[in-house]
C-alpha cells in the first residue's frame, strides 16, 4: 500500500492535484484496499457513486476524511476511465449548460451557450445507454442525485421559458436535450415550446396524441395530461384524464387513477364546473375504498 497521503485541505483544493498513489494511499489507510484493476471490475457494473457506497461498510474515515471515498471514487474514475463518461460530469455539463442559458435570460451578453451547448452534446454523445437508446437510469439517478430542489425547478421551465423570450433555437435544443435525458417527456416539452411559440392549436394537438398514445407509458402519459393543464388547454385535458381514468381502474392500476383525480380536481374547478367536481368526489371515494380493500393501513392523501 502506497504511503503517500491526502491532506486536510483536499476539500479546499479538490483532489486534481494530488497523485494518484496518495488517493490509493488514503483510501488505504481508512480502510479500502483498491488498485485499478479492482476499481475496473467495480465499474462494469457501478459508477462513481455505486462504487462508494460499496466501500461504505469498510470506510473508517472521519472529519475531513468522512466522505473522501466519494470524491476518490469520482476522480478515480476520470484517470482510470477517462473515454467512459461519469455521472458527475453529465451533472456539471448540464449544470454550467442551465447557467449559461440563466445567463442568457437575464440579458447577460457574455452567456457562453453555444460553447455550453457544444459540451453538452459531447457528453451526450458518450453516456451509456439502454436497449431502447434511452440513457441507463442507473447512470441518470446518480447524475441527477446532486441537483437541488431549484435546480430541477429551473430544468423544467427552461426550454418554455427560452421560446418565451424569442431564443426559440436554444429552446429546441433544450427541450430536445430534456426528453433524451427523461424519456416519459418524449414530445411534451417540444410541444410546451410550440405552445410557447404561439402555436397553441398544434401544440394542444400534439399532446392529445402523446395521452392517446397506448405506447407510452403510463407516467408519459400522465405527464401529457400535466401539459395539457400547464398550457390551459383544460377541455383536452379533462377528457384526456378521464379516458386515462377509466381505463386504469378498468384495468387495475388505481395508483393511476388516484394520481388523476386532483389533476382532474384543477382542471374542473379552473373551468367551474361544479356537476362534475361533485361527480369526481364520488368517483375518488369508490378508488380510494377499493385501494383500501387492497392495501388496508396505507393510507392515501385524500382529496376534496
Amino acid at each position: 500500500m502506497s504511503t503517500q497521503r491526502v491532506d486536510k485541505s483536499w476539500q479546499q483544493k479538490g483532489l486534481k492535484e494530488y497523485s494518484t498513489e496518495a488517493l490509493l494511499g488514503t483510501l488505504g489507510h481508512y480502510g479500502i484496499a483498491v488498485g485499478e484493476d479492482d476499481f475496473r471490475k467495480l465499474a462494469e457494473s457501478a459508477f462513481p457513486l455505486g462504487i462508494a457506497q460499496q466501500w461504505r461498510p469498510k470506510w473508517k474515515g472521519t472529519g475531513p476524511f468522512k466522505d473522501f471515498m466519494v470524491a476518490a471514487a469520482v476522480e478515480l474514475w476520470s484517470r482510470w476511465l477517462p473515454d467512459r463518461v461519469a455521472p458527475m460530469e453529465m451533472a456539471d455539463t448540464l449544470a454550467n449548460l442551465m447557467q449559461q442559458l440563466s445567463f442568457l435570460l437575464g440579458g447577460r451578453q457574455d452567456a457562453a451557450v453555444d460553447a455550453a451547448f457544444e459540451k453538452m452534446n459531447a457528453v451526450r454523445a458518450k453516456m451509456p445507454l439502454d436497449e431502447k437508446g434511452a440513457p441507463q437510469e442507473r447512470f441518470m439517478r446518480e447524475a441527477l442525485a446532486p441537483f437541488t430542489e431549484k435546480q430541477a425547478e429551473i430544468f423544467d421551465s427552461l426550454a418554455e421559458a427560452l421560446a418565451s423570450s424569442g431564443q426559440v433555437a436554444h429552446a429546441e435544443a433544450f427541450a430536445d436535450l430534456e426528453e433524451f435525458l427523461l424519456p416519459d417527456r418524449r414530445g411534451i416539452s417540444k410541444a410546451i415550446v410550440r405552445a410557447a411559440k404561439g402555436e397553441l392549436q398544434p401544440a394542444t394537438e400534439d399532446m392529445v396524441k402523446l395521452t392517446e398514445d397506448t405506447e407510452r407509458s403510463p407516467i408519459a402519459r400522465l405527464l401529457a395530461v400535466d401539459g395539457l393543464i400547464h398550457i390551459k388547454a383544460h377541455g383536452q385535458a379533462a377528457a384526456a384524464a378521464r379516458t386515462l381514468l377509466a381505463a386504469a381502474e378498468q384495468g387495475g392500476d388505481l395508483h393511476l387513477a388516484l394520481d388523476l383525480v386532483p389533476r382532474l380536481e384543477h382542471v374542473y374547478k379552473a373551468q367551474n364546473d361544479r356537476e362534475s367536481l361533485m361527480e369526481l368526489m364520488g368517483i375518488a371515494e369508490r378508488l380510494e375504498a377499493a385501494h383500501d380493500k387492497i392495501h388496508p393501513g396505507h393510507r392515501r392523501h385524500r382529496h376534496g
